[in-house]
């Protein structure tokens, strides 16, 4: 399992900024689309960040994401959300105004099952990001530490895939706690996804950033937009 406690713990006390510095801008993206109420789904919620964010704006919010842990994180970061643990991959997704998928989430499934997602997707719009292929060198390796923890992260690609090793130290208790975890992504090709969305009668708009934050390189934000169906 990804994102047991102690990694989950890091991500919301070290890794936060992301989501918060993103949430502005895809909020622009939703309301200049005339969505500015309802029901959104976000995937791969993590610590709660942007849904906390979606429900500040007005909006309902239903995340889900693989991780219990997490889970446990965004009940009290976003308590007026509701949530599910489930990959994206294996969760219905019920009636809803937008899907918004933010760091990375499909980049843990495969092309398949984002292809399955996108092919029974009941709303009119899907706004997430991707590390592409080429995205990452061939060999990554960073120590960051904060107040009572400390990670070790080791990225090693081929282009097509990521495998992240992920060491974790956290001090629980007066004693310390050590932890690891390898994570799998697959990297997309960017034509290739284009052409999956317009095989779903998606329109796409491919940024480098969610206006407010800009992503890293070999990064993109796919906003996909269908008509709205009769």
């Amino acid at each position: 399992m990804n994102y047991r406690d102690d990694l989950a713990h890091i991500h919301h006390a070290g890794f936060s900024e992301f989501a918060e510095s993103a949430a502005p801008g895809l909020l622009e993206m939703l309301w200049q689309r005339d969505i500015r109420d309802g029901l959104i789904v976000e995937l791969g919620c993590g610590s709660g960040i942007l849904a906390r964010e979606l429900t500040r704006a007005g909006f309902e919010v239903l995340g889900y994401d693989a991780s219990p842990s997490m889970i446990a994180l965004a009940r009290q970061t976003a308590p007026k959300a509701r949530f599910k643990a489930g990959a994206f991959d294996a969760v219905e997704i019920p009636d809803c105004n937008a899907i918004v998928a933010m760091g990375e989430v499909f980049n843990y499934g495969t092309f398949d099952a984002v292809e399955r997602l996108i092919a029974n997707a009941t709303t009119n719009i899907v706004i997430f990001d991707i590390a592409e292929r080429g995205a990452y060198p061939e060999y990554d390796e960073q120590r960051i530490d904060g107040d009572d923890w400390s990670v070790i992260a080791v990225k090693v690609s081929d282009g097509a895939r990521l495998t992240r090793t992920v060491e974790t130290f956290r001090v629980v208790n007066g004693e310390m706690r050590r932890d690891k975890e390898v994570h799998t992504l697959e990297l997309y090709d960017r034509d290739a996804m284009k052409a999956l969305l317009h095989a779903h009668d998606f329109r796409v708009t491919i940024r480098r950033s969610y206006r407010t934050r800009r992503l890293p390189k070999g990064h993109a934000v796919y906003i996909a937009e269908r008509s709205a169906r009769a």
